[in-house]
């Protein structure tokens, strides 16, 4: 699969993602070495990793002898940090804590759910080993156990040094991100692009920044966004940034990714600086009027678009289809489901809906949504797991809001999560990652005595500064 996407790239697209990963890397070790935090290898792992985004899948390698297990990013992570958790445990004085914890029995709620879906996800994919096959239920069993090991890993890496240094990295990509969609929509549609070529209008292309897909692009620029928003101190470029942001998320025409972002707006304005509805309304009506100028303008244009085409000449069950052939089958494999794509029930039955021979194999699109995938996949117990970890995990840092502004930015990824796995199959990988590595810094926030007691009075970050503010 690289292979095949680096033949589409140019000599000066190379040039440019190599440059990158060097600027990459001196950035993630500048950050790291000015972040004074205890474990800077693992800091500086997943500061490269965020700031690379996919681009570095063009790093993958094999292990001589493995030919199924490839070291990509993912997995890298699972093996850095899995050997973090084993080297806490194996020496307990080598992670330094500073944790305010009862009893390592209490554990929250959304965690608890977790644990239990990892587990039946894990073991759908072994009982429909027959047509998974092992070394796939190896493989994609890692998914899940990955988000296990990063939140945990995350928990006991959580203080304000090492959390002010992911947010300045999480900008600072999504500014990257942004401004490579920008050239991709207004000058070159091929710039430094990897991954799918799917059109916007015209002969441009959706823009997909440093990632491979414009839907994982624009959710990681919304929870950047969330970043800027709530922990920049210096309100012009808070809104500048935010701004950039949203250009880009616009520029990759993924439509539900223009909702989340809408909401996660909604969502900060109404309830984190108490604006009144009242306003946020009237902000609404004008933007509505602008978007209807522009429609009633334009409107040829964007009727023979290839974002409104694709959407006129879906199959007539579209997605509501793929929705309707889970709930029909997942009766007879209630437990633990199909396993995955690769069975007669969800050959035969994409087949019908689509008539595309490439879905019908799984190699292209899948059921579009994080919950019906689930369910088929994984069956019921592994859906009411999962959809308990998600809605426990709003929850949770909805109510620790109170205590510290730092909270509403896993609050506001969960909901981007959870939103986006309405129409999106996110799970447990790409946004899943960042998903688990929110989490694990919330929950780890959660046991620092300067977040829950007012020492930390106002977390905020700062590009001058490399240390949150502490009152």
């Amino acid at each position: 699969m690289v292979e095949q996407e680096l033949l589409k790239m140019d000599g000066l697209d190379f040039a440019l993602i190599d440059a990158y990963f060097v600027v990459a890397l001196l950035i993630a070790l500048y950050f790291m070495y000015k972040s004074q935090a205890e474990n800077k290898f693992e800091l500086l792992v997943i500061s490269f990793f965020l700031l690379t985004g996919e681009y570095a899948t063009m790093l993958t390698f094999s292990i001589p002898g493995l030919s199924f297990f490839e070291i990509q990013p993912e997995r890298f992570l699972l093996l850095t940090f899995g050997f973090f958790i084993f080297r806490s445990l194996a020496f307990p004085g080598s992670v330094k804590q500073t944790k305010i914890r009862t009893s390592p029995w209490i554990q929250p709620l959304f965690l608890v759910a977790l644990v239990l879906a990892v587990a039946t996800v894990v073991g759908a994919l072994f009982v429909n080993v027959h047509s998974v096959g092992l070394s796939e239920a190896i493989v994609q069993s890692l998914k899940p156990l990955n988000v296990l090991i990063l939140v945990y890993s995350f928990y006991l890496l959580s203080n304000e040094k090492t959390i002010a240094t992911i947010g300045r990295v999480m900008i600072v990509a999504a500014a990257v991100s942004s401004v490579i969609c920008l050239i991709q929509t207004g000058v070159d549609t091929m710039f430094m692009r990897i991954g799918e070529q799917r059109g916007a209008f015209g002969d441009v292309l959706r823009a997909t920044g440093i990632f491979k897909s414009e839907r994982i692009n624009a959710y990681f620029l919304i929870m950047a966004m969330a970043w800027a928003l709530i922990t920049l101190q210096n309100n012009r470029l808070k809104f500048l940034l935010t701004a950039l942001f949203a250009a880009g998320v616009v520029c990759t025409f993924h439509r539900m990714s223009w909702l989340v972002m809408s909401m996660v707006l909604f969502i900060y304005f109404l309830k984190i600086q108490k604006i009144g509805a009242d306003r946020l309304v009237f902000a609404g009506l004008i933007g509505l009027t602008l978007v209807l100028s522009i429609y009633t303008f334009y409107f040829q244009d964007i009727m023979q678009s290839s974002l409104v085409q694709e959407r006129l000449t879906d199959h007539v069950d579209g997605r509501k289809g793929y929705y309707d052939m889970v709930i029909e089958n997942i009766g007879y494999q209630p437990v633990f489901g199909y396993g995955g794509k690769n069975n007669e029930v969800y050959y035969q039955s994409m087949l019908q809906i689509t008539g595309q021979f490439n879905r019908a194999t799984g190699q292209d699109g899948g059921i579009h949504s994080g919950y019906f995938s689930t369910l088929f996949y994984y069956g019921l117990p592994a859906l009411v797991f999962y959809v308990l970890f998600v809605a426990l995990s709003i929850l949770y840092f909805y109510r620790l809001t109170q205590y510290n502004i730092f909270f509403a930015i896993p609050f506001l990824v969960a909901v981007i999560y959870a939103l986006g796995n309405l129409t999106n199959t996110l799970l447990y990988s790409d946004i899943g990652i960042l998903y688990a590595l929110h989490m694990g810094m919330g929950l780890g926030a959660r046991y620092q005595r300067g977040f829950i007691y007012g020492e930390i009075k106002d977390f905020k970050i700062s590009f001058k500064k490399m240390l949150p503010d502490i009152g």
